[in-house]
């Protein structure tokens, strides 16, 4: 009793006193408006709570759970007939999603006879490199040396170095100039523009190595070589009859000379020929019969001589060379290679180089100018390193005429 007696004093202060019943309406609707307000506030977050109400069973017809007293429901198919299984129109994933049908790209058809081309753009053609152009260098100095046989003449610039010209019309030695010029495949110019003439010169120094020696009290000579060019340089003999001094073979000469322009050749006169070569002691060829003047290569004879009027060639001299001269013979048996001593035969002599069998030389005829590399060795003999042919321009730029090292001329 006690303790009810307190809840209700409880009750009776937490209850709002109504001295009249005329507010009793007033309260009324207030508190209806009141609950409205906190139910539609927790309405919405009530879904899935005790509060949600009751859950909504729905019942599947054809599904077995048996007791409720209700007909079944037909499910649409005969008895003993089974379902046919669900075709999808295109085939199912095992995820049951459904995919958009992938795009494939159809070639355009062929366009037939007589209808025009889809209109495309032409793709822009690469531009086209311009050629290189070939490059030419400029010689000038003065011009020592002719050589009708091959064509071509020899410039000697200030510092003395030799540089053999292929030229259609050749200029006469004592000649000053300047040329520009190309390279051709055996290491030798030819010339790339017109050259202009730029006065004359009596003398001049040239440079070179020495590849023959004519050690003759009454004619001393020897022949200086560079790529192109072997030309004769003649000594006058001592009037006491002493010994000239001459150069060794294999050194590196530098010579000054006189150029002596000999008698020229009016123009509608056939070309004066070289003074006929002596009849050799000795066969040119072993096993073969000796050879008679009308034998033996003539060439065009020299249109100046160079005389000696000094001479340095103290250096230590050199075991390998360039040749040039004239085919005399081709000794296929012994393995020979005969060619003049100087570019033009001026000398009248030969020199014998021994061919390794690596280097072929048959096809090659007396008479033929030749450029040749050789080893020079303790007791002057000769032995063949590179070959080249030397006939006029368009023979001096065969490559295919080139063998051994004149192949690699670019590279020295």
């Amino acid at each position: 009793m006690k303790n009810e007696r307190g809840y209700r004093v409880l009750l009776r202060w937490a209850a709002l006193p109504v001295t009249d019943r005329r507010w009793a309406a007033p309260l009324a609707a207030v508190a209806l408006g009141f609950g409205l307000f906190v139910g539609v506030a927790i309405g919405p977050g009530a879904s899935g709570t005790l509060a949600g109400g009751v859950p909504q069973v729905i019942e599947v017809a054809g599904l077995g759970g048996g007791g409720g007293g209700g007909e079944e429901e037909a499910s649409g198919f005969e008895e003993g007939e089974a379902e046919e299984p669900f075709e999808a129109e295109a085939e199912a994933s095992e995820s049951g999603f459904e995919f958009a049908e992938e795009e494939t790209f159809e070639a355009p058809e062929a366009a037939s006879e007589g209808s025009s081309p889809p209109a495309t753009k032409p793709k822009p053609k690469p531009e086209a490199e311009d050629e290189p152009e070939e490059e030419l260098i400029t010689l000038s100095g003065v011009v020592v040396h002719s050589n009708p046989a091959a064509g071509s003449y020899a410039v000697a610039e200030s510092s003395g170095a030799l540089s053999a010209v292929h030229a259609a019309k050749l200029p006469s030695p004592g000649t000053k100039l300047s040329v520009p010029v190309r390279t051709l495949a055996n290491g030798t110019f030819a010339e790339g523009g017109a050259r202009k003439q730029t006065g004359a010169a009596p003398k001049a120094k040239l440079e070179g190595i020495v590849t023959y020696v004519d050690a003759d009290p009454a004619a001393p000579a020897y022949a200086v070589s560079k790529r192109g060019v072997s030309a004769l340089v003649r000594v006058r003999p001592d009037p006491t009859g002493a010994p000239p001094q001459l150069p060794v073979l294999g050194a590196f000469a530098k010579v000054g000379v006189e150029i002596e322009k000999l008698a020229a050749t009016p123009a509608e006169a056939p070309p004066t020929l070289a003074p006929e070569v002596p009849v050799p002691v000795q066969p040119v060829c072993e096993g073969a019969p000796w050879p008679t003047p009308e034998l033996l290569p003539q060439v065009p004879a020299a249109v100046a001589t160079l005389w000696q009027t000094s001479l340095d060639a103290s250096g230590v001299p050199f075991t390998y060379s360039d040749f040039a001269g004239v085919v005399t013979a081709v000794c296929a048996q012994e393995g020979r290679l005969v060619i003049s001593a100087d570019d033009v035969r001026e000398a009248g002599a030969d020199l014998s180089i021994v061919v390794p069998s690596k280097l072929a030389t048959a096809e090659l005829k007396p008479g033929d100018s030749v450029l040749a590399t050789a080893e020079i060795g303790a007791t002057g003999e000769l032995t063949l390193k590179g070959l080249a042919s030397d006939e006029h321009s368009k023979g001096a730029d065969d490559a295919d005429a080139t063998q051994g090292d004149l192949v690699n001329h670019l590279d020295e």
